[in-house]
């Protein structure tokens, strides 16, 4: 193992251990206190635990403190805001374990610093996949020629631009997990934020129950990379406000063109090798014991592993020569999947750009010639799978008419739903009138669309109307509904299905404009994350592509979208953002007042024969 990796690695111990300690002191397992010691700031930690207990055999007082204090060495779980769900948020002392004021100062302190390391050994859970992505860091730092001093130099700057590439399966998650989960990087610790989030000036970010350092993560993957525009925007905003930006590919050509061109740093990585591998396992089994399995590791491919493979496969603890066989078996498996036809054309489709529509999608499949013949046969056969298209609604959604404005209801039927006759909807109503004036103006070319406020978020306990309010405004309009939901969205088995769905609903819309796209439950939608997250890539592609459908390329002139929500704090803040779903009324619970409009809508002519003198009954209405 040459210097680097290695220096990393132990970077990496000693980050984690640190972590361990003040973890421990936050859940008072430790106690700390701090001293200048030739002009740096050194910290000292004490057991709150009678040390006693430890037999000097430090395996087995690593495992005697993981048996008892279990709870002292794990994070309390946290809300969305950060706060402890448990209360109280800290363990519980077992009475015979804590250190009582009578005994503290007869303690022997000689034995303070080995009962802090069990601590710290007990709560250290060593990463292999952080450290492969280290090593793979490593090599790619070697390989590009940038040392360390140049790396922790571009990072004191403001606003640094990193691209890496490394061709390493699962790399670009990888590294931005090792970055967020670790204090590895100087200056952190750091989350990362999805390119085209609502960005504030804010440079740190509350993030479980510490403050981290921002940067913008550009995805380079195919599944959820930003279009260049939004790109563009969102490295203004970024650089502008001196965030670091940080776009990882897992091929040479994967980093988007803005940052290659623009980057302080460019690392460029091969994938894992065998060296690599070797590195690995004597970081984890140490340098003797790798020694005797040369033969093993030559006969390894590498290349067909990733680094899931890795971690998998390569546990402390376990024999090395049950990691070898796991790490042949996986590279096998590896081998025979990518033969697989089936699950290459799968996963391939998976990975297309979200920002494709489907009919170029289609498009794309429909001809086998170059000809005038295959064009009109691609022509015929898309036609021949509209008509099966519009027949199967493969979108879920459904296209609702307005009742004609000039029908009146008969004597005994419902008075027509119109937000006209609607009683407690207060701003809602208001903002449904305005738009009937201004589509009238629309409609009659005094006005264009852009001027107009067409995009509504309505939010509101259950039950308060929020359906009810998008059929009337149907009936006033005099306009086509079309109503769906993100659950009919989610219905789609991959995500590529889930994107589809998406962009046909709103291509539907389209081709009934002008109407009202309904779109229920858009809570469902998430809030992106981090791509360090689990399935973050998943739902970040639904956001991105939610927003881009909202007010992107495509254009949306005679679509009127009106979401609604129970809870519009799970809401992406990009969603509610100028332009998109801007304008957000909340519908409180009916009130007395309002109970009576509702009832008297429903009851129609009925009320008057209820309310009358002659319409009692043995003195009961």
């Amino acid at each position: 193992m040459d210097r680097l990796s290695s220096f990393l690695l132990r970077r990496l111990a000693h980050v984690e251990r640190r972590a361990v300690r003040r973890l421990a002191v936050r859940n008072g397992l430790l106690t700390m206190s701090t001293a200048i010691v030739d002009g740096h700031v050194v910290s000292r930690f004490n057991p709150e635990f009678d040390p006693s207990h430890l037999n000097g055999d430090l395996k087995q007082d690593r495992q005697w403190m993981r048996d008892h204090l279990p709870g002292f060495l794990i994070k309390a779980p946290l809300d969305g805001n950060g706060r402890p769900v448990l209360v109280p948020a800290l363990p519980g002392w077992p009475d015979h374990l804590r250190r009582h004021p009578a005994n503290i100062e007869a303690a022997d302190t000689a034995a303070h610093p080995y009962a802090v390391r069990v601590v710290t050994e007990a709560g250290y859970k060593p990463s292999v996949k952080h450290m492969a992505t280290l090593l793979l860091l490593a090599a790619a730092l070697k390989q590009s020629g940038v040392t360390l001093r140049d790396l922790v130099a571009i990072l004191r700057q403001p606003a640094p631009v990193f691209s890496v590439a490394v061709l390493a399966d699962g790399f670009e998650r990888a590294l931005s997990q090792l970055i967020e989960d670790t204090g590895i990087v100087p200056y952190g610790p750091c989350t990362g934020v999805a390119a085209d989030f609502a960005f504030t000036d804010d440079l740190w970010k509350w993030v479980e129950s510490e403050t981290k350092r921002v940067f913008l993560q550009v995805a380079a993957g195919e599944t959820n990379r930003p279009s260049r525009a939004a790109l563009r925007g969102q490295l203004l905003r970024a650089l502008a406000d001196g965030t670091p930006v940080l776009a990882v590919s897992e091929t040479h050509t994967g980093v988007p063109e803005q940052i290659d061109l623009t980057c302080d740093i460019r690392l460029t990585g091969a994938e894992i090798d065998r060296l690599l591998i070797t590195d690995l396992l004597e970081a984890t089994y140490g340098s003797d014991a790798v020694m005797h399995f040369d033969s093993s590791i030559a006969k390894l491919d590498a290349g067909a592993l990733t680094l899931d493979d890795l971690a998998i496969a390569i546990r402390p603890g376990r024999p090395i020569l049950a990691s070898f066989d796991a790490l042949a078996g996986l590279a096998a498996l590896n081998r025979d999947d990518k033969k697989d036809g089936n699950d290459g054309e799968k996963a391939g489709a998976s990975r297309r750009l979200i920002t494709q529509s489907p009919s170029e999608r289609r498009g794309e499949n429909s001809g086998d010639g170059d000809g005038s013949d295959g064009r009109a046969s691609s022509t015929s056969s898309l036609k021949g799978r509209d008509k099966r298209k519009s027949k199967a609604k493969p979108t879920g959604a459904e296209v609702i008419k307005p009742e004609p404005a000039g029908d009146k209801p008969s004597s005994t039927a419902t008075p027509v739903l119109r937000v006209e006759t609607l009683t407690g909807y207060g701003a809602a109503t208001e903002w449904a009138l305005g738009l009937k004036t201004d589509l009238a103006d629309y409609l009659g070319g005094e006005l264009v669309w852009s001027q107009m406020s067409t995009k509504l978020l309505l939010s509101g306990p259950p039950g308060t109307g929020k359906t009810t309010f998008a059929r009337a405004l149907c009936n006033s309009l005099q306009v086509p509904l079309v109503v769906t939901s993100v659950s009919t969205w989610l219905q789609g088995e991959y995500l590529h299905d889930v994107l589809d769905r998406m962009a046909d609903t709103f291509a539907e819309a389209r081709r009934q404009a002008p109407c009202i796209l309904f779109i229920d439950e858009i809570d469902g939608i998430g809030q992106r994350a981090s791509a360090s997250r689990p399935y973050a890539d998943y739902w970040n592609a639904c956001v991105n592509k939610l927003l881009e459908l909202l007010d992107g390329a495509l254009k949306t002139d005679g679509v009127i979208v009106v979401g609604a929500t129970n809870r519009p704090e799970e809401i992406d803040e990009a969603i509610r953002r100028s332009g998109r779903l801007e304008t957000h009324i909340e519908i409180p619970r009916p009130d007395i007042p309002t109970l009576a409009g509702i009832l008297a809508h429903h009851l129609g002519n009925d009320l008057d024969a209820i309310t009358a003198p002659n319409g009692q009954v043995r003195g009961q209405p």
